[in-house]
This record gives C-alpha cells, sequence and structure tokens, in this order.
C-alpha cells in the first residue's frame, strides 16, 4: 500500500488545502495517542461522475518509538479507487516535510491504471435502483471471461465484481481501450450485491474458479444463501455457472443444488470454453480435469422470487440516520472493543478518535460472513454532520439491524446499560 516513512512526520496547519485535496482533521486514537487518523476530502475535476460531493477516505499516521520512525500510509478500510488518489494524498503531506530526511517511500509516478477515473467503476449504492437486464460475473480475475461476455451481448449490462483491486484496475483499462459501454465493474461481496438486487433481473451469474477453502468452507462465495439470492436474482430460465478444477468443491455445490426444487441442472466434465482464463490455461498445463454445473432457474420459481423481492426492496428503504448523540457516552465510555453479537448480525466497535469536537468510531458489523467496515464520524461542532464517511452502509438486513443497536448505544443516557448486554 502507498506511504512514507521517516524518522519524525510533522503536518501542516488542518485544514489544509492542496489541489484537488482537502485534508480536514487530525484524529487521536484514544487508546493508543502513536495512532492517528487524518480525514482527506478528494474534489473530482472529471464532471462525468455528476457527484457534488468529494470522495472521503482516511490516512493513518502511526508513530512507533521503537523504531524511531513515523509512518503515514492509507487506511486500508476506507480506500478510494484509484490507487493514484490515496498516493497523490499521502505526496502531498510528504512534500510538508521538507525539513525531515525521508526515510523510504513507494510514491514514484502513477502508473495510467493508477490515475483511471472511470465511469464505468461503480459502488453498491448505483445498484440500488437498477433496473436493466444483466449478466454478472463474480471474481472475474484477469477478466478474459467479463471482457467476452461483454463484446458477445451488447445488449445487456454486464457487471464484474471483484474485491482484488490490482484486476479491478486491469480491467478499467481494458474497458477504456475497448470501448465498450455496458460492463460496470464494483468492488464488493457478491453476496451483498445479490441481496438488493431485484428479483428476475439477470439472464446469467457465472463464478469461475472461485478458492476452494476446503479446509474452511464457510469462506465459500457459493453457500447457501449465495445460491438462494442467485435463484431469486436470475430471470426465469437464467443460468448460474460453476467452473471450478476443485472437486471437492465441485461436489459440494453439486449436493447444494440437489436440495431445491424448480431448478434443471447440466454437469459437464473438461468441456472447452470458448474463451480460457489465466487460471484454466495453468490447469490445462496441469491435466486437471475442469468441472462445470449449471443451474437454470424454472419459471414455477418465479411467484416465490417476487415475493422474496418485496421483503428485499422493504429492506433497502431502511435509512441509516441518526437522532440526537450524548456526548458523554462517547466520553465516558473507555472500555472497548465493544462487541454486540446477536442470532443475525454483529457491532463491534473497534476503537473512538477524537479531533476536538469530532469523533470517528471505526467499526465492523452485519452478517457474519460478509461483514462491513466503515467509519462514523460523529461531530458536536456546527460545521460538520453525523455521518458514516464515504456513504451510508450497503442497506442488507443485517447492516441495519446493527446500526439500529448503534444508535441505542450512542443515544442512551447511561451507556453501561448497552454495556450490560453483552
Amino acid at each position: 500500500m502507498p506511504h512514507f516513512l521517516s524518522p519524525t512526520i510533522t503536518l501542516p496547519n488542518l485544514p489544509f488545502k492542496s489541489g484537488e485535496y482537502e485534508f480536514a482533521y487530525e484524529a487521536q486514537c484514544r487508546a493508543d495517542s502513536h495512532q492517528s487518523l487524518i480525514l482527506v476530502r478528494f474534489w473530482q475535476n472529471d464532471t462525468s461522475h455528476n457527484e457534488s460531493l468529494p470522495d472521503e477516505f482516511f490516512l493513518r499516521k502511526v508513530e512507533r518509538p521503537s523504531k524511531n520512525n513515523s509512518i503515514i500510509k492509507c487506511e486500508k478500510s476506507s480506500k478510494a479507487q484509484p490507487t493514484g488518489i490515496i498516493k497523490n494524498a499521502i505526496k502531498t503531506l510528504m512534500e510538508q516535510q521538507s525539513n525531515q530526511h525521508l526515510i523510504t517511500h513507494n510514491l514514484n509516478n502513477n502508473s495510467p491504471r493508477q490515475n483511471l477515473q472511470s465511469p464505468f467503476f461503480k459502488s453498491v449504492k448505483y445498484f440500488l435502483d437498477f433496473s436493466q437486464k444483466c449478466l454478472i460475473e463474480v471474481g472475474f480475475g484477469s477478466g478474459r471471461h467479463l471482457l467476452h461476455l461483454a463484446k458477445s451481448n451488447p445488449h445487456l449490462i454486464c457487471i464484474g465484481i471483484e474485491i482484488h483491486s490490482p484486476s479491478i484496475e486491469q480491467i478499467l483499462r481494458q474497458i477504456e481501450l475497448l470501448g465498450l459501454k455496458n460492463l460496470y465493474i464494483i468492488h464488493t461481496d457478491a453476496r451483498i450485491l445479490l441481496e438488493i438486487l431485484p428479483s428476475c433481473i439477470a439472464e446469467g451469474i457465472y463464478v469461475h474458479f472461485p478458492v476452494p477453502w476446503n479446509k474452511k468452507p464457510h469462506r465459500r462465495v457459493f453457500c447457501k444463501a449465495f445460491l438462494q439470492e442467485s435463484l431469486r436474482v436470475l430471470d426465469d430460465n437464467g443460468v448460474l455457472h460453476l467452473r471450478s478444477d476443485d472437486e471437492i468443491y465441485f461436489r459440494d455445490a453439486l449436493n447444494l443444488a440437489l436440495s431445491y426444487k424448480h431448478i434443471n441442472l447440466q454437469v459437464q466434465k473438461n468441456h472447452k470454453n470458448a474463451i480460457v482464463s489465466k487460471y484454466e490455461a495453468r490447469w490445462e498445463r496441469q491435466n486437471k480435469d475442469i468441472f462445470d454445473l449449471k443451474i437454470f432457474k424454472t419459471s414455477s420459481e418465479s411467484q416465490d422470487s417476487h415475493m422474496k423481492s418485496a421483503k428485499n426492496a422493504q429492506n433497502a428503504e431502511k435509512n441509516f440516520n441518526f437522532d440526537k448523540i450524548l456526548r458523554k457516552n462517547l466520553d465516558n465510555y473507555t472500555d472497548f472493543p465493544y462487541k454486540k453479537i446477536a442470532k443475525d448480525w454483529f457491532l463491534h466497535i473497534d476503537n473512538v478518535y477524537c479531533a476536538g469536537g469530532v469523533y470517528v468510531l471505526t467499526l465492523c458489523f452485519g452478517d457474519f460472513n460478509q461483514p462491513q467496515s466503515k467509519f462514523l464520524q460523529i461531530s458536536f461542532c456546527a460545521t460538520y454532520t453525523t455521518h458514516y464517511i464515504s456513504g451510508d452502509p450497503i442497506p442488507t438486513k443485517a447492516a441495519y439491524l446493527a446500526h439500529k443497536h448503534l444508535i441505542e448505544f450512542l443515544n442512551l443516557a447511561d451507556s453501561t446499560k448497552v454495556r450490560s448486554e453483552v
């Protein structure tokens, strides 16, 4: 990740503006005085984004007395895309260290893909009101198959889901070079996106060569919840296509599919695809078997799907607003981390950072298998508002339940009442 290392780090007087960047404040960690968060606002000058609000993210400053140095680096859980935005922000602060002798950094000139700001890179919130027929690929890797889908189906929107940032930056560059207009890329957990999509919208969902996780099957993307949401999102006769070199993964997925009604199954072994992915080429060189499981949704499933869609739409309408917050709860509560574990959701407040009248809570919450990490900024200053940095959480049911409990924790006159429940 982008960073620079120096014997000591001196920040300019905040707030500080430089070009497209605004460095708003430095919030000190209450539990560790050697750590702080620096809020950065990046103002897009690309009008194609049509956004009036800046992108917000944090940089982390860490003093390391045992090593006689300090470091400023990206705070990964608030990472903005592309990487070049973060590198330039850190470079701006590095250039303020004119009287310091830098030890090291990795902030050399950005590659073209690191500077790429693409209208085809979408946030999860873009899909809250999405209504176009589509094809979805989960974990597209090098992107060969996803690019083939987009070129072969110009009448459909293709959605690529990936959590590996270099793969995202690479395919965004390919979209630009190929002049594609029907391919959107998103950095998220596939199960979260499927939960917020409407029913019967996808003609195909592709999961090619997922990580097997045979020792930790609970981490697999292909699970009961994923299959259930996929069948809801798929249109009648739509296909969920699993392609894997791992026979254990394939058989487990097949057994899971056999427990569902109103589907047709097609199983193939060593079938040749029109496009060979980077991983598939590797398995072929090793003479490994390739397994295909295609699950076709039949029309009998439609009625149940629409019922699930109504429930899902109701969840999506939940808001993440805050009522009046009691400052004394934050000032008096020092027993962090705070944890609340319920049947279908959890909330973890890792720590609190303070910058005068501004408080920042580091949060992890939602579904156990699809947790969301967010920063909540709470301000008792007139110039700030209480909000989640970089926008509200993805409106899953588990996230909303965790949010409601967070409100209870922040609003109670005596926060020890919440503490006693844990």
